[in-house]
């Protein structure tokens, strides 16, 4: 759970190096475990700027307001440290050193964990369900997919890939944006909703019960087995081992990239006919 940072971080990469919101966004981010004591007027001073300016770099952020902005970098740090283990170093930390291995060892042993979860992904996910996965996008009007920065960037080159064919798709970031996406789904649309560990339903009941509520054709693409308004969705793909670390992000790469050239493989031909 690390959007606060990756909207700052994004904004900064995209915005002319001299631009006021972006010197703003950087110092923000420089001070970032300050700013959930911080009120607007504080980050204003902190970042010598009018508060209106603070205000719409907020909007700028995708958030509606300082407050959204604080509640989310405020979420964030609290799992920033546990996520950090968990994308590492799986579920061998957070005692260090662990029984006694050296650095150099704990990272063989993260190599052997990242092998473990590619495998058991390959190992359980029938190829069936991935034809049947781009079968059901080609066959749709329109593709959503919804998660988190992470998966959303990930999903970025499947939607690339259906775009260039001529499939109408999104994959929105902002919350706000998902929902208003979803809201607008038919029985004819495919949505995907893709999450590592769990921690997009869990922290965005609000969302899941729209999503829940959505004609489309739901498919979630996760390590969870169960999870809040599963039985809402039409499939399951279930990557990755029982252990719910950060490290099944290489599953869910895989399973997008296999989606990506499938559909390429299946399809493409198909589209150039129309």
């Amino acid at each position: 759970m690390r959007g606060a940072f990756y909207n700052l971080i994004n904004f900064i990469n995209t915005t002319e190096i001299n631009d006021v919101y972006s010197n703003a966004a950087k110092i923000i981010l420089e001070n970032i475990a300050k700013i959930p004591e911080l009120t607007i007027t504080d980050v204003a001073n902190l970042c010598f700027v009018s508060t209106a300016t603070i205000s719409r770099l907020c909007r700028k952020l995708n958030y509606e307001s300082f407050a959204d902005f604080k509640s989310d970098v405020t979420m964030n740090l609290r799992y920033f440290n546990r996520d950090s283990i968990r994308m590492q170093f799986d579920h061998q930390l957070p005692v260090f050193p662990v029984q006694g291995k050296t650095t150099k060892e704990l990272f063989v042993d993260h190599f052997e964990n990242i092998i473990d979860n590619l495998r058991a992904t390959y190992n359980t996910i029938k190829f069936e369900k991935l034809e049947d996965i781009v079968d059901r996008i080609y066959q749709s009007q329109e593709v959503c997919f919804a998660g988190n920065f992470f998966t959303q960037s990930v999903s970025m080159q499947l939607q690339i890939e259906l775009a260039y064919l001529g499939k109408r798709c999104s994959a929105m970031y902002p919350l706000n944006s998902q929902r208003e996406v979803v809201k607008m789904l038919t029985e004819n649309d495919v949505i995907i909703v893709s999450s590592i560990a769990g921690g997009y339903w869990i922290d965005h009941p609000d969302m899941m019960r729209e999503i829940s509520k959505s004609k489309a054709y739901k498919i979630c693409i996760t390590q969870v087995e169960n999870f809040p308004y599963s039985e809402y969705f039409d499939m399951c793909i279930k990557v990755g081992t029982d252990h719910l670390s950060l490290i099944g992000k290489f599953s869910i790469t895989y399973i997008f990239e296999v989606l990506e050239a499938l559909y390429h493989v299946k399809y493409a031909n198909d589209h150039k006919k129309k």
